[in-house]
């Protein structure tokens, strides 16, 4: 515990023990799933009977394949790495629209907003997610070859019956009757689910997902160069998964199953670190770093400025931030609560969450490491806004009245709203008469 550092190396924010050994975790448990990746590789799976007159396990044996492992390695791996990397030390905040301006020469920061730290915290962030996404799908991926045991598309071939070999009465052959080279009729019994397709999916979907926040993808504004560059990832994901039937290694419902592993490995890695991509208005940016051992607070629990948190520095400690507002909140200074006034109820879908949502910079760029809260409405989800602070103001009363209003004992008559009447001639004639005595 007293080598542990006190803070991050890109921060002067100090942090408690707890919190850095939180991210050390992290990184801990990337590296048991690899272990765990290759602990289940060298274990030998289970084998599935097969039948020796099964065309779809007739198919020949690729020696050579089209995406071999290393080079699907480099593609979703350190192809998304590379492409994080760049974006977040080089490109992000360059075409920021309200650039910093340098106090000594009065010119425009040409890097944008972001500062050196800030960047390495998407970087880190980012990385982190990435690895995340590779290591659960490889290892359960791995987990479910080794349990699964079923033959791949060429394992006749793999097997190299023994002559004379045949299937039994009413049954099937087995592995006993192989003849082939062991590792290869090893590996012949992992066909499902796909680990090239689950393993692409898991790093150049997690891309596009990253890709989809950093450009703002659902900002309801319809560019249709971003549909492009998100999409690229998943085509080469495709083509990689396509790869494998084409080279008689998986049948298609294993490539499918693997696809949709590896997105759904993808999509629970980048929703460890980052926002949801329906929520532009926070630009992508990393969450900041997390409150260890706190529960989670209810919408209508949460402090006045519990929300605003999500947007304060992402090297900031969100639990040293409540506890100031609630210091703060102790005073009893109406001034400091009065945005806790205007908070909408949370049963209301229709009321416009625009005290309660992060506020942004003023060029809309929503950073969670930005030490800044700047204000902003940019590209949020509602239209509607008030102006000036006051509300709409209404009629006292604007239900119906009826035309007869009866006496009410104990009501004055100043109380009562004056009737009148309009009568047409016939009815005042009949008005006019003298009763008749009966």
């Amino acid at each position: 515990m007293d080598h542990l550092p006190a803070k991050l190396p890109f921060s002067k924010r100090r942090l408690r023990p707890r919190i850095v050994i939180s991210y050390l975790l992290d990184y801990v448990i990337l590296v048991a799933c690899i272990v765990g990746f290759y602990i289940f590789d060298s274990i030998e799976p289970y084998h599935q009977h097969f039948s020796l007159t099964n065309i779809s396990l007739m198919y020949p044996y690729a020696v050579h394949e089209r995406v071999s492992i290393p080079l699907a390695l480099c593609i979703s791996g350190l192809g998304p790495l590379a492409i994080i990397l760049i974006y977040t030390l080089l490109i992000d905040g360059l075409f920021s629209h309200h650039k910093p301006v340098n106090t000594t020469s009065g010119k425009r920061k040409l890097t944008g907003p972001y500062r050196f730290k800030d960047r390495l915290w998407e970087f880190n962030c980012g990385f982190l997610g990435l690895l995340l996404s590779q290591g659960l799908a490889f290892l359960i991926t791995q987990v479910l070859k080794t349990a699964c045991g079923k033959p791949r598309p060429d394992i006749i071939d793999r097997c190299q019956p023994a002559p004379g070999s045949e299937d039994p009465f009413r049954g099937l052959s087995n592995s006993t009757i192989c003849t082939g080279d062991p590792a290869i009729i090893k590996d012949g019994f992992r066909s499902w689910p796909s680990g090239h397709s689950s393993s692409s999916f898991a790093g150049l979907f997690y891309l596009t997902l990253w890709l989809c926040g950093k450009l703002h993808f659902m900002d309801n504004r319809g560019e249709v160069w971003k549909a492009i560059i998100i999409i690229i990832p998943c085509i080469a994901a495709t083509l990689i998964a396509v790869s494998r039937i084409m080279d008689a290694r998986h049948h298609p419902f294993d490539v499918i199953s693997g696809s949709l592993l590896g997105i759904v490995c993808a999509y629970i890695s980048y929703r460890q670190y980052f926002p949801a991509i329906s929520e532009p208005w926070k630009k992508g940016r990393a969450y900041p770093i997390r409150s260890w051992g706190r529960d989670p607070v209810a919408p209508g629990e949460a402090a006045p400025f519990t929300a605003a948190s999500e947007s304060t520095a992402a090297l900031q400690n969100p639990e040293e931030e409540r506890l100031d507002a609630s210091r703060v909140r102790g005073t009893g200074d109406p001034t400091q609560l009065r945005a806790s006034r205007y908070m909408p109820p949370a049963n209301n879908p229709y009321a416009t969450d625009m005290y309660s949502r992060p506020r942004h910079d003023d060029d809309g760029n929503w950073s969670s490491s930005s030490e800044n809260v700047a204000d902003g409405y940019e590209m949020q989800t509602g239209y509607t806004r008030t102006h000036g602070g006051q509300l709409p103001r209404y009629e006292v009363d604007t239900s119906y009245q009826p035309q007869i209003q009866p006496t009410i004992a104990g009501v004055s008559a100043a109380h009562v709203p004056p009737v009148t009447t309009v009568l047409s001639d016939s009815e005042r004639k009949l008005t006019d008469r003298p009763p008749r005595a009966f």
